[in-house]
């Protein structure tokens, strides 16, 4: 006989199944979200976005996106890279906001943002940087910003104090290039020439101390996340921060634990190594 203790206990333990079952499958990019502890995580393989609790436990924040790639919050919207769009979702409810298709676009990779109304999106495949204004989101506009000529651009990075984006190539010797962004019709600039192979990610913290992450020519087996000080140079020396990596990919800072996130996207996981910064504790109201 079952007792109605044991059916309740049965239904609970059903109900809790689809949360315990999400697993990492190919995580591609990784946003903080302070406010409520957790890190954002687009799930290629999977076809979702996932959350991560502060306890590593996942639940999906949404499953809208079929093969989700970069993804940044802003204003109370998560902008989701998806199959040559860019879509938002609301960062309490995720129920879409926003689905815009980038003309022309062949492979939207990397995204970032200058902190209040405007996105900046790579293009891997069509070696090209966009510029989205989302300050109305249910209206975006886009401009093709520049070309990245014959280097493929991946992860971008937005650094406020200089006004211009920092953006990681694909491909040996890979480069750190620097876009300036209050000089119309400027072209990137090689702001650093590194040893590694395929840099993926990349990210500032609150210092202005530069990490990338990655999947090569790490002088070890796998891949790496490397830190670069400023000020930065044509020659500026790699720092080892982690060896080891599975295809580390977009990575991101969490200003609330003071590290740098990194899905490692041929490991299933997510690992989180220091920053130069220490802990903040006054985010409670970041991003709603």
């Amino acid at each position: 006989m079952i007792t109605p203790y044991r059916r309740l206990a049965a239904l609970a333990l059903l109900a809790a199944l689809p949360a315990a079952a999400q697993t990492y499958n190919g995580p591609e990019s990784v946003e903080a979200h302070p406010r409520l502890k957790r890190l954002l995580v687009s799930n290629t393989g999977g076809g979702n976005v996932l959350a991560r609790a502060e306890d590593g436990t996942l639940s999906v924040f949404t499953s809208d996106p079929s093969s989700p790639y970069g993804i940044e919050l802003l204003a109370g919207t998560l902008f989701v890279l998806d199959s040559g769009r860019v879509k938002g979702y609301d960062i309490d409810s995720a129920a879409p906001v926003m689905n815009l298709p980038l003309t022309g676009a062949a492979f939207l990779n990397g995204i970032t943002s200058n902190g209040l109304d405007t996105l900046y999106v790579s293009d891997f495949n069509g070696r090209r940087i966009y510029q989205v204004g989302v300050g109305d989101p249910g209206a975006p506009t886009q401009v093709e910003l520049t070309s990245t000529g014959t280097a493929t651009p991946n992860g971008v990075v937005y650094d406020r104090d200089g006004n211009r984006l920092l953006i990681a190539t694909w491909g040996s010797n890979a480069k750190v290039l620097s876009l300036d962004l209050g000089t119309p019709g400027a072209t990137p600039q090689t702001l650093i020439q590194t040893t590694l192979g395929n840099i993926d990610g990349i990210v500032l913290d609150c210092r202005g101390t530069l990490f990338v992450a990655a999947w090569s020519g790490c002088g070890t087996a796998g891949g790496c996340l490397r830190r670069f000080d400023p000020p930065f140079a044509i020659d500026s020396p790699a720092v080892v921060v982690a060896n080891g990596l599975a295809n580390p990919a977009d990575i991101d800072y969490d200003m609330r634990t003071a590290e740098i996130t990194v899905p490692e996207s041929g490991g299933a996981r997510v690992s989180l190594h220091p920053s130069s910064c220490g802990r903040s504790l006054f985010i409670d109201d970041f991003e709603r």
